[in-house]
């Protein structure tokens, strides 16, 4: 169906999911507080007669439906808002000091409840199970791993599952995306270099913790060049050090603090081994010592290229091939939607909330005549993946 159909599909259905976001723009919460935004999710999708469940240690809220036998698609939404103040002048801003819906969250849990509307009230049209993952804490550690703990992803097992997310490059509707890798792996480095503190007057009873932290850095930038492929992206950044007592005293102990962005997991690891390597070996030809600590953050998000095909065939019958945007190149930004496709092929696919000011930003806006596609591109896109004869992609 093109979008002119959808329309009429979803004529009554519509007016509620703007009500909806902007209920949920007017009162919008931190990661891990969202405390009434699942309470109005609940609600909601227990008014349409959805299944819901809850998970320990969050407010993730997923919801299921089960229509017979048949394929399992999963549709993911995120809840939470920035501390941000808010600065559109909308009529429905923020009542919340400080805090605002500056991502589209408020939006995307719109569009999943529109979804799960539609399927509620046309149960005739398809078969197999929907399930819609309700996601806090995004845009901090990540709520996505404790749902999936909770066996979220199984009860029926997930086939495919889809994330959709505003882009303000855009205007309202427009489909951009690509097979593949989308965005990158996240991993914390620490680094506590030690060596021996002495008067600054007399270096040859000391060990110079500031200059092997400065080797250790040196060294480290050339992991990229030198280590890997010019067409296998990775960055390293060491963005604080922090050493020193005095101008006149050798330092002693040095730490650094970095991140680590990959896209393969097998450069991901070899950049780990050898992180630590260099470092642990260069402090220990200087006379010195370095501990080093790399904690593991959200991997990175790839596109099957099966499932992509299947969704990106309904982007170009519902908006057209002239609103669809083939994706360049992947983020090195990391998205906790890795969480779900770690365990089931998946996509996640950006869609035009109009031209405007960045993400993250006061004055972030979302055109609500985004509602209509979006909605429209989840209801297709799972009615087709649940019919698909190719599970395995």
């Amino acid at each position: 169906m093109d979008i002119s159909q959808w329309e009429k599909e979803l004529q009554a259905i519509l007016p509620r999911v703007t009500e909806i976001r902007r209920e949920l723009h007017r009162h919008p919460e931190l990661s891990g507080e969202e405390k009434n935004t699942q309470a109005l999710i609940l609600s909601e999708l227990q008014r349409l007669g959805v299944e819901t469940h809850t998970f320990k240690d969050c407010y993730g809220v997923m919801g299921v439906l089960k229509n017979g036998e048949g394929r399992c698609v999963a549709i993911r939404a995120d809840m939470d808002a920035l501390p941000i103040t808010e600065e559109t002048g909308l009529a429905f801003a923020s009542e919340q000091p400080g805090v605002m819906h500056a991502c589209g969250h408020d939006a995307h849990m719109a569009l999943a409840f529109g979804s799960a509307a539609w399927f509620a009230a046309n149960r005739e049209k398809w078969r197999g199970t929907v399930k819609w993952f309700f996601e806090p804490a995004e845009e901090t550690f990540g709520g996505a791993q404790w749902m999936v703990q909770q066996g979220c992803m199984e009860n029926p097992a997930v086939d495919v599952v889809i994330g959709q997310h505003m882009n303000p490059r855009y205007k309202a509707g427009v489909f951009f995306c690509k097979p593949g890798y989308v965005s990158g792996a996240s991993d914390a480095i620490s680094l506590r270099v030690t060596g021996k503190s002495c008067h600054g007057a007399y270096p040859e009873s000391g060990t110079d913790a500031i200059v092997i932290a400065a080797q250790i850095v040196t060294a480290l930038q050339t992991l990229v060049s030198r280590t890997l492929s010019p067409f296998d992206p990775a960055v390293l950044t060491i963005g604080r050090i922090n050493g020193g007592t005095a101008r006149n005293i050798v330092c002693g102990e040095v730490e650094l603090e970095g991140t680590l962005r990959t896209l393969s997991p097998q450069t991901r690891a070899k950049m780990k081994e050898r992180i630590a390597a260099v470092s642990s070996q260069i402090a220990s030809a200087m006379g010195g010592a370095c501990e080093v600590d790399i904690q593991p953050g959200y991997g990175a998000v790839y596109n099957d290229d099966h499932a992509y095909s299947v969704i990106a065939r309904c982007a170009e019958e519902i908006i057209g091939s002239e609103n669809m945007v083939l994706r360049e190149a992947p983020s090195l930004g990391v998205e906790s939607f890795c969480y779900f496709v770690e365990h089931t092929p998946g996509v996640y696919y950006d869609i035009g909330s109009g031209i405007g000011t960045a993400l993250h930003t006061p004055t972030f806006l979302v055109d609500e005549t985004v509602l209509l596609p979006g909605v429209a591109m989840q209801c297709a896109s799972v009615l087709a993946l649940l019919a698909d004869g190719n599970p395995d992609g």
